[in-house]
C-alpha cells in the first residue's frame, strides 16, 4: 500500500516537473532579414512579404522577427558587413529583391538561405544552376520574361501617343545589348527611332542632360532597379518636356508615372512568403524551383496623362488592368 502511494506521488511529481520544464522552454523566434536594393528600408516596402507571413500564421514578436535593411544602391560594399551582422544575430533567411543582391550575399555566405522576391535571368547570371533545381543556398522568384515584353511596351507607348517618332530608352548598356534591347531595336519597324540614354547612379546628371539633348517624344524606362531611386527626376522630366513614358512596374505609376506594363511585383513578394515558410520549416533552398511570373498588369494614370496634356485613347483604356483616376 505504501509502495503504491509512493509510486503515485512519484508519478505526480514527474508530471509537475515535466510541465514546469515545458513551460520554461522558450518559443523559437525565427529571424528573417529583408534587404532592399535601393532607397530607405521601410515597412511599407516590405509590407507584401509581412502580410504573406502573417497570412501563413506567423506573428511578429512571438515567433518571428524581421531585420529591415537597405543597400541604398551600394550592395557590393554593404553585403559583407550585413552578412556578418546577420550571422551574429542568428538570421535564418535573407530575403532580397534584386539579382545583384543575391549574387553579392552568395559571395559572403553559403549557409544562410537566400530567397529572392524578384530577380532577373538567374541562370544566365550564374546565380542558380537551373530553374528546376537551383542548387546552393538561393531560390525564389524571377521577374524575368521573354524580351518580347519590351517590344510590347513600345507598342503600348505608340498606341497611347500615336504621334511618337523618337523614343529614349533609359537604362544600362548591358540591357541595351541584351535580348531585351534587341527586341526594342527590332520594334523600330513601327516607324520609331529608339536611342539609348545610358544611366548609372554615378552619371545621373549627365544622363539627364543627354536625355534633354535627344529631344525624345517619349521614354521607355528599363527594368534596372536603381532607376527607382531617380523616379521623381524622371517624372519631372516627362512633365517638363510633355513626354509620355512607360515603366516596367506599377509601383512607378502609383508614385506618379504615366503607365506601366509588367510583372506584378507585389504579387511576387507576397508569394515569396511561402518559400520563406518552407525554408523555416526545414526545406532545402537548392531544391525549391525558381518560380516565374504569372501575373502581368497594364496600369494607366489619368492624372499623369493630364499633367503632360495627353488624352489616352479609349482602346488603350479598354486594355488596361487598372486605370488610376
Amino acid at each position: 500500500m505504501h509502495r503504491r502511494r509512493f509510486m503515485g506521488l512519484l508519478g505526480c511529481t514527474a508530471a509537475v516537473l515535466s510541465n514546469k520544464s515545458n513551460a520554461q522552454t522558450p518559443k523559437k523566434i525565427y529571424r528573417v532579414a529583408l534587404v532592399g536594393a535601393n532607397g530607405p528600408a521601410t515597412r511599407e516596402g516590405a509590407q507584401p512579404i509581412l502580410d504573406g507571413m502573417r497570412d501563413l500564421g506567423y506573428t511578429e514578436g512571438e515567433d518571428i522577427a524581421y531585420e529591415l535593411r537597405s543597400a541604398e544602391g551600394k550592395i557590393a560594399e554593404r553585403a559583407g558587413p550585413m552578412t556578418e551582422e546577420f550571422i551574429a544575430k542568428g538570421v535564418d533567411v535573407i530575403v532580397v529583391n534584386a539579382s545583384a543582391s543575391a549574387k553579392e550575399f552568395m559571395r559572403h555566405t553559403r549557409k544562410i538561405p537566400i530567397v529572392m522576391s524578384a530577380g532577373g535571368d538567374l541562370v544566365a547570371q550564374g546565380i542558380v544552376a537551373s530553374l528546376a533545381r537551383p542548387g546552393g543556398n538561393v531560390t525564389g522568384f524571377s521577374n524575368y520574361v521573354a524580351p518580347e515584353i519590351d517590344a510590347k511596351r513600345v507598342q503600348f507607348l505608340k498606341e497611347t501617343a500615336p504621334a511618337t517618332r523618337r523614343v529614349a530608352y533609359l537604362g544600362t548598356k548591358q540591357e541595351w545589348n541584351s535580348g531585351n534591347g534587341q527586341a526594342l531595336q527590332a520594334a523600330q519597324g513601327l516607324g520609331l527611332t529608339i536611342v539609348l540614354v545610358e544611366h548609372s547612379l554615378a552619371n545621373h546628371a549627365e544622363a539627364f542632360q543627354q536625355l534633354a539633348n535627344e529631344h525624345p517624344d517619349a521614354l521607355i524606362v528599363s527594368n534596372w532597379t536603381s532607376l527607382w531611386v531617380r523616379r521623381q527626376a524622371i517624372f519631372d522630366f516627362t512633365i517638363q518636356h510633355r513626354a509620355p513614358a512607360i515603366y516596367p512596374w506599377r509601383e512607378y505609376v502609383d508614385a506618379g508615372g504615366l503607365m506601366s506594363y509588367g510583372v506584378d511585383l507585389k504579387d511576387q513578394h507576397r508569394r515569396a512568403a511561402g518559400y520563406i515558410d518552407k525554408i523555416l520549416k526545414g526545406a532545402n533552398p537548392g531544391e525549391l524551383p525558381i518560380q516565374l511570373p504569372t501575373k502581368f498588369d497594364l496600369v494607366i494614370n489619368l492624372k499623369a496623362a493630364k499633367a503632360i496634356g495627353l488624352k489616352i485613347p479609349s482602346p488603350m483604356l479598354a486594355q488596361a488592368t487598372e486605370v488610376l483616376e
